[in-house]
Protein backbone atom coordinates (compact mmCIF):
# COMPACT_ATOMS: atom_id res chain seq x y z
CA UNK A 1 0.00 0.00 0.00
CA UNK A 2 1.66 3.42 -0.72
CA UNK A 3 1.81 5.58 2.03
CA UNK A 4 0.65 9.01 1.87
CA UNK A 5 2.56 10.51 5.71
CA UNK A 6 5.99 11.98 5.59
CA UNK A 7 8.71 11.03 8.02
CA UNK A 8 8.53 13.74 9.60
CA UNK A 9 5.33 13.79 10.69
CA UNK A 10 5.56 10.05 12.09
CA UNK A 11 8.60 11.37 13.62
CA UNK A 12 6.36 14.02 15.58
CA UNK A 13 3.61 11.21 16.26
CA UNK A 14 6.57 8.85 17.61
CA UNK A 15 7.55 11.78 19.58
CA UNK A 16 4.19 12.14 21.24
CA UNK A 17 3.89 8.56 22.07
CA UNK A 18 1.79 7.39 19.17
CA UNK A 19 3.52 4.27 18.27
CA UNK A 20 1.48 1.07 18.59
CA UNK A 21 0.24 0.97 15.16
CA UNK A 22 1.97 0.61 11.94
CA UNK A 23 3.47 3.99 10.97
CA UNK A 24 1.92 4.96 7.30
CA UNK A 25 -1.41 5.71 6.24
CA UNK A 26 -3.16 4.95 3.19
CA UNK A 27 -6.11 5.60 0.71
CA UNK A 28 -8.81 4.98 2.69
CA UNK A 29 -10.45 3.26 -0.65
CA UNK A 30 -8.13 0.55 -1.23
CA UNK A 31 -6.37 -0.10 2.38
CA UNK A 32 -6.77 -2.87 4.44
CA UNK A 33 -7.76 -1.32 7.46
CA UNK A 34 -7.30 -3.90 9.65
CA UNK A 35 -4.41 -5.00 8.76
CA UNK A 36 -3.34 -1.14 9.24
CA UNK A 37 -4.53 -1.29 12.66
CA UNK A 38 -2.82 -4.99 13.90
CA UNK A 39 0.57 -5.09 15.56
CA UNK A 40 3.16 -7.18 13.69
CA UNK A 41 1.91 -10.12 15.63
CA UNK A 42 -1.32 -9.83 14.84
CA UNK A 43 -0.55 -9.49 10.86
CA UNK A 44 1.94 -12.25 11.52
CA UNK A 45 -0.92 -14.70 12.09
CA UNK A 46 -2.84 -13.27 9.82
CA UNK A 47 -4.70 -14.86 7.95
CA UNK A 48 -5.00 -18.27 9.31
CA UNK A 49 -3.85 -21.32 6.62
CA UNK A 50 -6.68 -24.08 6.67
CA UNK A 51 -5.39 -27.43 6.93
CA UNK A 52 -6.72 -28.26 3.31
CA UNK A 53 -4.47 -25.07 1.71
CA UNK A 54 -1.71 -25.69 3.90
CA UNK A 55 0.45 -27.89 1.24
CA UNK A 56 0.37 -25.21 -1.63
CA UNK A 57 0.90 -22.47 0.49
CA UNK A 58 4.08 -23.87 2.27
CA UNK A 59 5.32 -25.37 -1.50
CA UNK A 60 4.95 -21.68 -2.62
CA UNK A 61 6.35 -20.06 -0.07
CA UNK A 62 9.50 -22.53 -0.35
CA UNK A 63 9.76 -21.97 -4.06
CA UNK A 64 9.66 -18.36 -2.90
CA UNK A 65 12.05 -18.54 -0.36
CA UNK A 66 14.76 -20.07 -2.62
CA UNK A 67 14.49 -17.76 -5.13
CA UNK A 68 15.37 -15.29 -2.82
CA UNK A 69 18.23 -17.00 -1.06
CA UNK A 70 19.95 -17.21 -4.66
CA UNK A 71 19.66 -13.38 -4.54
CA UNK A 72 21.86 -13.09 -1.31
CA UNK A 73 18.81 -13.36 1.61
CA UNK A 74 19.25 -14.64 4.60
CA UNK A 75 15.58 -16.13 5.20
CA UNK A 76 13.99 -17.91 8.25
CA UNK A 77 10.93 -19.91 7.95
CA UNK A 78 7.98 -19.30 9.93
CA UNK A 79 4.57 -20.54 10.91
CA UNK A 80 5.70 -24.15 10.18
CA UNK A 81 7.11 -22.28 6.49
CA UNK A 82 4.03 -20.74 5.87
CA UNK A 83 5.52 -17.21 6.34
CA UNK A 84 9.24 -16.06 5.35
CA UNK A 85 11.37 -13.82 7.97
CA UNK A 86 14.17 -11.82 6.05
CA UNK A 87 16.74 -10.11 8.45
CA UNK A 88 19.05 -7.43 6.80
CA UNK A 89 21.91 -5.42 8.80
CA UNK A 90 20.44 -1.30 8.55
CA UNK A 91 24.52 -1.03 7.53
CA UNK A 92 23.45 -3.33 3.96
CA UNK A 93 20.59 -0.57 3.09
CA UNK A 94 21.65 2.71 4.89
CA UNK A 95 24.64 4.67 5.53
CA UNK A 96 25.18 5.35 9.30
CA UNK A 97 22.33 8.01 10.57
CA UNK A 98 20.87 8.10 7.19
CA UNK A 99 17.13 7.73 6.40
CA UNK A 100 17.63 7.21 2.54
CA UNK A 101 18.86 4.17 1.42
CA UNK A 102 22.29 3.38 -0.20
CA UNK A 103 22.11 2.43 -3.78
CA UNK A 104 23.97 -0.91 -2.77
CA UNK A 105 20.60 -1.50 -0.62
CA UNK A 106 17.94 -0.53 -2.94
CA UNK A 107 19.50 -3.24 -5.16
CA UNK A 108 19.66 -5.73 -2.45
CA UNK A 109 15.73 -5.00 -2.23
CA UNK A 110 15.57 -5.16 -5.79
CA UNK A 111 14.07 -9.15 -5.91
CA UNK A 112 11.45 -8.33 -3.32
CA UNK A 113 9.55 -6.18 -6.22
CA UNK A 114 8.04 -9.32 -7.74
CA UNK A 115 6.31 -9.73 -4.12
CA UNK A 116 5.46 -5.92 -3.66
CA UNK A 117 3.97 -6.70 -7.30
CA UNK A 118 1.53 -9.22 -6.15
CA UNK A 119 0.19 -7.39 -3.28
CA UNK A 120 -3.38 -9.84 -3.39
CA UNK A 121 -0.92 -12.61 -2.65
CA UNK A 122 1.09 -11.80 0.11
CA UNK A 123 1.46 -8.60 2.59
CA UNK A 124 4.89 -7.70 3.46
CA UNK A 125 5.57 -6.27 7.03
CA UNK A 126 8.45 -4.12 6.91
CA UNK A 127 10.28 -3.63 10.76
CA UNK A 128 13.15 -1.56 11.62
CA UNK A 129 15.01 -2.15 15.29
CA UNK A 130 18.16 0.32 16.58
CA UNK A 131 20.30 -0.20 19.12
CA UNK A 132 20.31 1.76 22.46
CA UNK A 133 22.11 4.82 21.27
CA UNK A 134 20.45 8.16 22.01
CA UNK A 135 16.99 8.63 23.35
CA UNK A 136 13.38 6.59 22.76
CA UNK A 137 12.55 9.39 20.74
CA UNK A 138 15.72 9.67 18.28
CA UNK A 139 15.49 5.41 18.31
CA UNK A 140 11.86 5.15 17.21
CA UNK A 141 12.13 8.61 14.48
CA UNK A 142 14.95 7.13 13.11
CA UNK A 143 13.31 3.41 12.43
CA UNK A 144 10.00 4.69 11.42
CA UNK A 145 11.67 7.11 8.56
CA UNK A 146 13.97 4.03 7.75
CA UNK A 147 10.88 1.49 7.45
CA UNK A 148 8.79 4.03 5.27
CA UNK A 149 11.76 4.40 3.00
CA UNK A 150 11.87 0.87 2.68
CA UNK A 151 7.67 0.66 1.90
CA UNK A 152 7.92 4.27 -0.74
CA UNK A 153 10.76 2.17 -2.90
CA UNK A 154 8.82 -1.30 -2.46
CA UNK A 155 5.83 0.93 -3.76
CA UNK A 156 8.55 2.25 -7.14
CA UNK A 157 9.56 -1.38 -7.97
CA UNK A 158 5.76 -2.88 -7.28
CA UNK A 159 5.47 0.22 -10.62
CA UNK A 160 4.47 3.12 -8.28
CA UNK A 161 1.11 0.61 -8.06
CA UNK A 162 -0.69 -0.13 -4.70
CA UNK A 163 1.00 -2.77 -2.85
CA UNK A 164 0.92 -4.92 0.80
CA UNK A 165 3.39 -3.68 2.52
CA UNK A 166 3.16 -2.91 6.66
CA UNK A 167 5.93 -0.39 8.03
CA UNK A 168 6.70 -0.74 11.44
CA UNK A 169 9.21 1.48 13.32
CA UNK A 170 10.09 -0.72 16.72
CA UNK A 171 13.55 1.34 17.74
CA UNK A 172 15.49 -0.20 20.15
CA UNK A 173 12.16 -2.23 22.25
CA UNK A 174 13.56 -5.65 20.69
CA UNK A 175 17.03 -6.15 21.03
CA UNK A 176 18.29 -9.31 19.38
CA UNK A 177 21.50 -9.17 21.63
CA UNK A 178 21.97 -7.36 24.85
CA UNK A 179 23.30 -4.00 23.97
CA UNK A 180 26.72 -4.70 25.16
CA UNK A 181 29.20 -4.88 22.49
CA UNK A 182 30.05 -2.84 19.71
CA UNK A 183 29.34 -6.32 17.12
CA UNK A 184 25.76 -6.09 19.92
CA UNK A 185 24.96 -3.16 18.51
CA UNK A 186 25.34 -3.89 15.08
CA UNK A 187 23.16 -6.70 15.41
CA UNK A 188 20.72 -5.17 16.53
CA UNK A 189 20.14 -2.63 13.82
CA UNK A 190 18.16 -4.85 11.08
CA UNK A 191 15.18 -4.42 8.87
CA UNK A 192 13.26 -7.18 9.40
CA UNK A 193 11.02 -8.13 6.67
CA UNK A 194 8.07 -10.77 6.96
CA UNK A 195 6.47 -12.19 3.41
CA UNK A 196 2.58 -13.42 4.69
CA UNK A 197 0.66 -15.20 2.41
CA UNK A 198 -2.54 -13.55 1.67
CA UNK A 199 -6.17 -13.86 0.64
CA UNK A 200 -5.10 -14.21 -3.45
CA UNK A 201 -2.26 -16.70 -2.80
CA UNK A 202 -5.14 -19.25 -0.44
CA UNK A 203 -8.22 -18.76 -3.12
CA UNK A 204 -4.78 -20.03 -5.36
CA UNK A 205 -4.92 -22.99 -2.98
CA UNK A 206 -8.80 -23.78 -3.64
CA UNK A 207 -9.92 -21.70 -0.37
CA UNK A 208 -13.26 -19.51 -1.12
CA UNK A 209 -12.11 -16.11 0.41
CA UNK A 210 -15.55 -13.95 1.24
Amino acid sequence: MKRYLSSSIIAVALVCGIVATPLSAASTETAEPDALEMSVDENLATPEVPKKAKTYVVTAMDQLRRHLVKNGMTIEPLRDGEVLEITIPCSVLFASGSLELKKAGAEFLRPLGMVAREPRRYKMLVTVHTDDTGDDAYADSISAARANAIDDYLWQLAGEKETNVIPYGIGKDEPRLPNTSRTNREANRRAEIFIVPDDGLLEMAGVKRK
